[in-house]
């Protein structure tokens, strides 16, 4: 086969190898734990989308003062959330979005304080469509469980 009958295939699985893809969700999140909780999505990889950034990824813009900056909404005891409409999300292939929920009514500061794996923290991968969740305290760890 000669390289010119080749280049129209080898351009093709570049492009489809290096495409993103849009996924929507929608999400019901219920606190039943005694604190109340700072929610808010990420994901992880490009590209970036507003609704999608991550703290760590706000605090890193030269223009945003994370001490006068807020990331997420607050869910009290007892209450429920529900995205009002689907929220897409552009992903490289291997890419996921996440439900983040931190323990407390915190502000940037006090977020970027708690990393991943902190008992305080849970990242929830979230699956395309809908997603019913509850977080819970489970031995001083927060944790998700699927309604």
């Amino acid at each position: 086969m000669n390289l010119r009958a080749c280049f129209p295939l080898l351009l093709l699985s570049i492009m489809v190898g290096c495409s993103s893809r849009s996924e929507s969700y929608m999400v019901s999140v219920k606190n039943e734990t005694a604190q109340p909780l700072t929610i808010g999505f990420t994901k992880d990889g490009e590209p970036y989308q507003d609704e999608f950034m991550a703290p760590s990824d706000i605090a890193l813009d030269p223009q945003v003062k994370p001490e006068l900056y807020s990331w997420g909404s607050l869910l009290l005891p007892g209450k429920t959330a529900t995205t009002k409409k689907p929220m897409t999300a552009k992903l490289d292939p291997d890419a996921v979005a996440y439900l983040r929920v931190y323990r407390g009514h915190l502000n940037m500061l006090d977020i970027l304080a708690i990393s991943s794996g902190s008992p305080s923290r849970v990242d929830v991968p979230l699956m395309p469509g809908r997603n019913d969740l509850v977080i819970v305290d489970r031995e001083g760890r927060l944790a998700a469980v699927k309604k």
